[in-house]
């Protein structure tokens, strides 16, 4: 255990009451971001000497997995500001690097948000948000689209096309900055209160500063400052829905505690289905823990995004067949949308569309290996 992970224990009833409502509205529990700015989530990462809880990795995602258990909307969306902060924390770590961020998270809760979900595979990246140049500043015009949070984040950073050099930018643009607006278009079969709608770059003008990244174009995904970013996002991932799959296990147990399933099984039959659920829940629990522990030991940043990719397809792919069996346990009541099941089965079906999602998943894990074994 550590402190995040008290936090999110602290935190879950209180958000799993308030989960089924913003999935049938689908909006953003804004109080539960207020809950975990109070609580000091949001700077887990952070390290101590700065303000932080110091929590590495392996402590975050399994906070994640505790948040996924409630409200996996909620989870999720913070997941992209963590990722954020985990991969500035181990460049400050490394170099001291990131620090004005860092404190930003620790002393003001500042939320940072992410929109990089169009462009992660092996080779050649594009984006049609442009970066025009002007003097001492950066102009970014375009429409992203999965922005998590919309309606919370402080911050979001973006891939931009330098329309000069073609390399990828990665930019932090403020949100109250002029020319960004957030056009409501979230409207989905699951994880709908994460308000991961679309957002618009009209003419944006930023300072040069704004500019974190320079990405090479041909193969972003292989730079070292991406490598070592994207396990942070894989990692919190995997334990979001890892939590929605043990939620899902619960809800299996509780039906059969019912005394009925609406298919009127044999029990020898129920027995059977109650241990693919065990075998495939153990299936989960093993390849998050191990990988990320394997992810968070891994020097060479090509060789733990690969590790990192493929924790993630064995974790969410078992997680996925706990939350399958649960629902086939539970019977047709299962179908109802008062049954929590329902949502969780919605929910997990986010976890095929994240990026490198299948079969860019496996291409570059593929990739990588040949690379460093060869």
């Amino acid at each position: 255990m550590g402190p995040m992970i008290d936090i999110a224990m602290k935190l879950r009833d209180d958000f799993d009451g308030r989960a089924r409502e913003a999935d049938l509205s689908g909006t953003i529990q804004v109080e539960n971001f207020e809950q975990l700015a109070e609580h000091g989530y949001l700077r887990g990462p952070v390290p101590t000497q700065l303000g932080g809880l110091g929590a590495d990795i392996v402590e975050t995602s399994d906070a994640q997995r505790a948040l996924g258990w409630a409200c996996g909307s909620t989870a999720l969306t913070v997941n992209m500001h963590l990722f954020q902060v985990g991969a500035a924390a181990d460049g400050w770590h490394d170099s001291g690097a990131n620090e004005s961020v860092l404190r930003l998270v620790a002393d003001e809760a500042v939320v940072l948000g992410s929109t990089a979900a169009e462009a992660v595979v092996a080779g050649e990246w594009d984006t049609p948000t442009t970066a025009t140049h002007d003097g001492d500043d950066v102009i970014l015009t375009g429409r992203k689209y999965f922005f998590s949070g919309s309606h919370v984040a402080d911050i979001v950073r973006l891939n931009a096309r330098d329309a000069v050099t073609g390399e990828i930018l990665v930019v932090a643009v403020p949100m109250s900055a002029p020319g960004v607006t957030v056009v409501d278009t979230w409207d989905t079969m699951g994880m709908r209160a994460t308000a991961s709608n679309d957002l618009i770059l009209d003419n944006v003008r930023l300072p040069q500063t704004a500019i974190g990244a320079r990405l090479p174009a041909a193969g972003p995904a292989w730079h070292p400052v991406f490598a070592r970013v994207i396990p942070w996002f894989l990692a919190g991932v995997s334990g979001v829905y890892l939590g929605i799959a043990d939620r899902a296990r619960g809800a299996a147990y509780e039906a059969l505690g019912s005394g009925s399933n609406s298919s009127h099984r044999d029990n020898a039959l129920t027995d059977a289905m109650v241990g693919e659920l065990e075998i495939a829940h153990l299936s989960a629990v093993s390849s998050f823990q191990y990988g990320v522990a394997r992810v968070a030991e891994i020097v060479d940043p090509v060789e733990a995004l690969a590790a990192a990719i493929a924790m993630k397809e064995a974790s969410t792919n078992a997680s996925a067949a706990v939350v399958d069996q649960a629902s086939q346990i539970a019977g047709g009541r299962s179908f109802h949308r008062r049954s929590i099941l329902e949502r969780l089965v919605r929910d997990m079906r986010a976890a095929r569309h994240h990026p490198p999602s299948a079969p860019v998943a496996q291409q570059m894990i593929g990739i990588a290996n040949r690379q460093v074994n060869s």
